[in-house]
C-alpha cells in the first residue's frame, strides 16, 4: 500500500514536499525583479560615491594649490611636461609638471610619486583608474593652465604662466582678481586609448590633457563627463562645483575661466 506521510505522535500528518517547478519559476522570477531594481540603485551609489572621493580629493588639490600660493605668491607653471612612471595597482601614471609642484603640500614629500598610493588616489578622479576594457589612465586632473586663451599664450589669462621668449613666466596670486569665481583643477575629458605591446603589465592605456582648453574644437580639452554627464572642478579660493559639461563650456561662464573675470571673446573660436 503507498504511503502518504507518516504519523508523529500526537497522530498529525507530516506533509514534507519539495518545490514544483511552478514554485522554483516563481522564485527565479521574484528574485530576477528584486536584481533588476537593486543594480541601478548599487550603480547610483557607487556612482555617488565615486563623485564624492573625486570632489574630496579637489578639495585636497584645493587647498594645496592655496598653501603653494601663499608660500610662493605665485601660481604653479605649466610646462607641458611630465613624469612618467608604473605601478601594479595604479598603472601607467603621468605626473604633470604642476601636479608634481603641488605633490609636497598633498602631503607626500619627495619624488617617489609611483609608490604613493595615497598621493596617486587623490591626483586622479576614481572613476577613471581603470575601464572597462582594462585601459588604465594616465592623466586625470587638469589645470587651468591658460583661460580662454592658447596654452602658454602671452594674454596671461589663467594660472600657469606664459611664454616669453625661452621660459615661461609664472602668474602672481594679485592677478587673480576673483578666485571664488575663478576656475582652477578639474576633471578632463579622457584622450585616445593606446594599445600596449604583448606582455605590458597593462593591455592598454588612455591619455588625457593635463591643462584646459575650453575654446579649442577638441574635446579632450575639455571638462569631462564621468559623474552623470558632470564634472567636478575646484576654484581659486578652494571650493568645488559641480555642472554638466554644456555648463561649464557655455559662453556666459567663459569668463570663470579668466584671471581678470572677463570672457575675452577675441580668443575664442578656434582649433
Amino acid at each position: 500500500m503507498r504511503r502518504e506521510g507518516t504519523r508523529d505522535e500526537g497522530g498529525s500528518r507530516d506533509r514534507r514536499h519539495a518545490f514544483t517547478l511552478i514554485e522554483l519559476l516563481v522564485v527565479i522570477a521574484i528574485l530576477a525583479i528584486l536584481a533588476s531594481l537593486l543594480l541601478p540603485a548599487l550603480s547610483r551609489a557607487r556612482r555617488s560615491a565615486q563623485s564624492t572621493e573625486c570632489r574630496n580629493n579637489l578639495r585636497t588639490l584645493g587647498l594645496a594649490l592655496r598653501m603653494y600660493t601663499d608660500e610662493s605668491d605665485q601660481y604653479p607653471r605649466a610646462f607641458g611636461s611630465a613624469l612618467v612612471g608604473f605601478s601594479s595597482e595604479w598603472g601607467v601614471l603621468a605626473m604633470s609638471d604642476w601636479k608634481y609642484t603641488l605633490v609636497p603640500w598633498v602631503g607626500v614629500q619627495g619624488d617617489q610619486f609611483v609608490t604613493k598610493a595615497a598621493t596617486m588616489r587623490t591626483l586622479r578622479c576614481p572613476w577613471v583608474l581603470r575601464k572597462e576594457d582594462g585601459a588604465r589612465a594616465n592623466s586625470q586632473y587638469a589645470y587651468n593652465a591658460s583661460g580662454t586663451a592658447r596654452f602658454q599664450s602671452p594674454a596671461n589669462l589663467g594660472l600657469g604662466g606664459y611664454q616669453e621668449g625661452n621660459e615661461v613666466r609664472p602668474t602672481t596670486e594679485s592677478r587673480v582678481l576673483a578666485p571664488s569665481d575663478m576656475i582652477a583643477i578639474g576633471d578632463v575629458a579622457p584622450g585616445m586609448t593606446t594599445a600596449l605591446p604583448p606582455g605590458f603589465p597593462v593591455p592598454r592605456i588612455f591619455g588625457g590633457s593635463s591643462w584646459f582648453d575650453v575654446c579649442s574644437t577638441n574635446g579632450t580639452f575639455w571638462p569631462g563627463q564621468p559623474h552623470g554627464g558632470a564634472a567636478n572642478l575646484v576654484f581659486v579660493d578652494g571650493h568645488v562645483e559641480t555642472a554638466r559639461q554644456t555648463n561649464w563650456l557655455s559662453v556666459a561662464k567663459r569668463h570663470r575661466w579668466n584671471n581678470d573675470g572677463q570672457p575675452h571673446p577675441e580668443t575664442w573660436g578656434r582649433e
